[in-house]
């Protein structure tokens, strides 16, 4: 059974490069569950990181 995404940013002090060699972003993203990911996981360069918040849709006055 795969897992779920889950968002991740880099560590402290650390930059840390996706696979496709672009930077992580500082702030996080959501992260699929592959073996890059879970090695950058158990290393310590990508941390867990708070979810970014759906958009809220406009109200209308």
């Amino acid at each position: 059974m795969a897992k779920k995404a889950r968002t991740l940013k880099p560590g402290p002090g650390r930059t840390v490069l996706q696979e496709d060699g672009t930077p992580w972003p500082a702030d996080g993203m959501e992260a699929p569950d592959t073996a890059f990911v879970r090695r950058r996981i158990r290393d310590e360069d990508l941390v867990p990181a708070a979810p970014k918040p759906a958009p809220k849709e406009a109200s209308e006055k």
